[in-house]
């Protein structure tokens, strides 16, 4: 499974670097004449990139965390938003022995920590849907893969997109583990 905040980069069907948003950038500046297309691992969306400017710069660009907002509890990672629920469920919520907050937090972890959930399945297939879409639109086997890939038949999905350039392949292989 890919991680929160990594990228791959790919010039054609070659995979170039799978790392930070640093990294690849660093990697990609010192190869100017190539061309390639960059990829969120965990949305399956295609990023740009400014390589303009020394390593430091990218560094500055890239290599810092995101600011938190100043409302909450930055220093802790909290991050204060409203939201708007049902008296029923602030009756559950107001019953239970944490915060609102503290048990909001803990059934969104336990969640996010699900590979085997509906909500991160759909995730994983939407994401592995944008790269097939921006990589594989013209290759053989792609709308089948596509549905394959929806109707949750990994061995269907495997066997359509067997004859596919190994980077890419491969990393489809990859992204689909969480999606089936």
């Amino acid at each position: 499974m890919y991680l929160e905040n990594y990228y791959t980069a790919f010039h054609g069907d070659l995979r170039i670097i799978t790392d930070s948003l640093f990294h690849v950038a660093l990697t990609l500046q010192k190869q100017p004449e190539i061309s390639y297309l960059i990829f969120n691992d965990q949305t399956g969306q295609q990023i740009d990139l400014d390589l303009s400017g020394s390593e430091d710069d990218l560094k500055q660009r890239y290599a810092k965390v995101e600011e938190v907002k100043k409302v909450g509890r930055p220093k802790l990672g909290v991050i204060s938003r409203e939201i708007t629920l049902q008296q029923k469920h602030w009756n559950w919520l107001d019953q239970q022995s944490a915060s609102a907050s503290a048990v909001i937090r803990k059934l969104i972890d336990k969640e996010l920590n699900d590979p085997t959930s509906e909500s991160n399945i759909m995730l994983a297939k939407q994401s592995t849907d944008r790269f097939m879409s921006a990589m594989l639109g013209n290759m053989p086997n792609y709308e089948e893969a596509t549905r394959a890939l929806y109707q949750g038949n990994k061995s269907l999905f495997l066997a359509l997109i067997q004859n596919y350039p190994n980077d890419l392949k491969a990393y489809l292989e990859l992204k689909a583990q969480t999606a089936f």
